[in-house]
């Protein structure tokens, strides 16, 4: 029994560790300068969404399984919405209502990535961000492109990168935006 609180505690502190890591990456200034992501608390919620996503996905393409760890990072995502939600001065009456509302936000979003990640089609995930992220703006266009590469990247440096260095994962590409 004790063994497996162990290993439980361990999972825990890695999703903290690789929540730590998406969160960093997310917050990266190339995202907001070089790829123009507006600076916003909208913006910034799908570019951490998108962060998610590719980390989890990567966690639920490896041999082993980690479905534990995939979840306990989204249900470290959702805390901190709700503790960011509070922060922004939602009130607590209505936290539960913006939650619900929020984790359909994510899974809506998580099909659409995955959607366009299964079908290999940067230019479907381009068009997601442009929407989505650049709200159709006049530079959209270029600027979503340049996401969905970075995307692209990252996704490819997750998978290339072995589970036990996910966490460490921003201090080899976050200097390379795109």
């Amino acid at each position: 029994m004790l063994n497996w609180l162990a290993k439980r505690a361990k999972r825990k502190r890695n999703a903290h560790d690789i929540y730590g890591s998406i969160v960093t990456l997310s917050r990266a200034p190339a995202l907001y300068t070089e790829l123009a992501v507006p600076d916003e608390l909208e913006a910034r919620f799908e570019v951490l969404m998108l962060h998610v996503f590719l980390f989890v996905d990567r966690m639920q393409r490896d041999e082993e399984d980690l479905r534990p760890l995939a979840q306990d990072v989204v249900d470290l995502f959702f805390a901190d919405l709700d503790t960011t939600s509070r922060e922004v001065g939602v009130g607590d009456m209505v936290v539960p209502k913006k939650m619900r509302n929020l984790a359909a936000v994510y899974h809506d979003r998580m099909t659409q990535y995955g959607a366009a990640i299964k079908a290999d089609d940067r230019q479907g995930l381009s068009k997601e961000f442009k929407q989505i992220v650049y709200h159709d703006d006049e530079s959209a266009e270029r600027h979503a492109a340049m996401l969905s590469d970075y995307a692209w990247n990252l996704m490819q440096e997750l998978a290339d990168t072995p589970l036990g260095k996910l966490r460490f994962i921003h201090e080899r590409f976050g200097g390379q935006q795109g």
